[in-house]
């Protein structure tokens, strides 16, 4: 898979109120294995007012939902492919860097 740009990054918004952590488990191990793919360097895990977890895209232009985990049982392929096709469409730059995890 290409790169994204440089400002891209991968927001998960979990539920401040209704905690899964085998499910946040199994979504984050495909939103780090995506980010590892496609040069995404950094990930920040919210904790707030959400039903579900959601994986976003996001820059300084603002966020474009990837995945919603209403009602779905996947495990972490089905998620990551999911995910991935749908960021293909996007606009790709060549980029190498490290991984970095934000917890807020």
């Amino acid at each position: 898979m290409s790169r994204l740009s440089v400002d891209m990054e991968f927001l998960v918004l979990t539920s401040q109120f209704h905690k899964q952590p085998d499910r946040e488990r199994t979504i984050m191990q495909a939103v780090i294995e995506l980010a590892q793919d496609a040069g995404v360097e950094r990930i920040v895990i919210r904790r707030t007012n959400v039903f579900c977890t959601g994986v976003y895209l996001s820059n300084s232009e603002g966020k474009s939902l990837l995945y919603n985990d209403w009602e779905k049982d996947w495990d972490h392929k089905k998620i990551f492919r999911n995910m991935k096709a749908k960021i293909q469409l996007s606009p790709i730059q060549e980029r190498n860097s490290e991984l970095i995890l934000t917890v807020a």
